[in-house]
């Protein structure tokens, strides 16, 4: 096992096993429920200090925020997730899965405070930083971005699943297990454009962009699968939700599009600055 490998390796163990832990305190706790949010920091947290104890510099440790990013990459990681869920809006709609609800229109014109935009930036860069500036890109430094991407997906499906599953439970979801087993789909899908983002500048300013738009448009038109709440477009959210149904077959298409596109093996050269 070469040493971008075993980094990897050691990321995923201890990532899962934290987070796992951590998860099962605060719904033990039943009135600590409101720390959920905190578990995003982890991947982030190992990242940081992995990347400290390989690199030994705080420049490198870094490098994945700082790095010059690609404005190809930026208009993708803003317009993609908005494009998609508006595609998912109006095919539901078209088919009768969901309806508009005109009062709710006005949430679109609310917008959030900066107090507001600073926490959700810094929420998603603690999934960010761990995901796609660690395990991502050690990782595709070892097999290639294929190898990468559909590793991190398959991993970042597994961390949401106590999660979401917890949260089913206590939001009396009718089918608890058939939203988790969707959400871990579409997380995994969803790995790719989230790839596309970081590969395009080898930053992870793109995907915090990425996630941060997506975090906050899905649930406001959508509908929140985490606190079974619907949106702007009301409905069964397991089916309509861009982390439900609709939202697996919607992005089977870029899935397929970027394995295709990077089916050769060649490995990702590890780019520390």
């Amino acid at each position: 096992m070469n040493t971008d490998l075993k980094y990897a390796s050691v990321f995923t163990i201890l990532t899962l096993i934290i987070s796992y832990v951590f998860t099962f305190f605060i719904f033990f706790e039943g009135e600590n429920i409101n720390l959920v949010s905190l578990v995003m920091f982890v991947p982030a947290i190992v990242g940081l200090l992995l990347n400290s104890i390989r690199f030994k510099s705080f420049k490198k440790v870094l490098a994945p925020v700082f790095h010059k990013v690609n404005l190809k990459a930026l208009a993708f990681s803003v317009l993609y997730p908005i494009l998609f869920i508006g595609v998912i809006c109006l095919v539901t709609y078209t088919l009768g899965l969901s309806t508009l609800n005109k009062d709710k229109l006005i949430e679109l014109t609310v917008l959030p405070s900066i107090a507001n935009v600073f926490i959700g930036l810094l929420l998603v860069f603690g999934e960010e930083y761990g995901w796609r500036g660690f395990l991502l890109k050690t990782a595709a430094a070892a097999h290639g971005k294929n190898f990468a991407a559909i590793g991190v997906g398959i991993i970042w499906a597994l961390w949401h699943a106590p999660i979401v599953l917890q949260l089913a439970f206590l939001t009396n979801v009718e089918y608890p297990f058939v939203l988790m087993l969707l959400q871990l789909c579409a997380v995994f899908i969803f790995s790719m454009p989230f790839a596309y983002a970081y590969f395009k500048s080898d930053s992870i300013v793109p995907p915090i962009i990425f996630h941060y738009v997506w975090n906050y448009f899905n649930p406001i038109l959508l509908g929140s699968v985490y606190f079974n709440q619907t949106g702007i477009f009301e409905g069964n959210i397991t089916l309509i939700n861009g982390e439900g149904l609709a939202g697996v077959l919607l992005g089977i298409p870029f899935f397929l599009w970027f394995l295709k596109t990077n089916s050769t093996k060649e490995v990702v050269e590890y780019k520390s600055n």
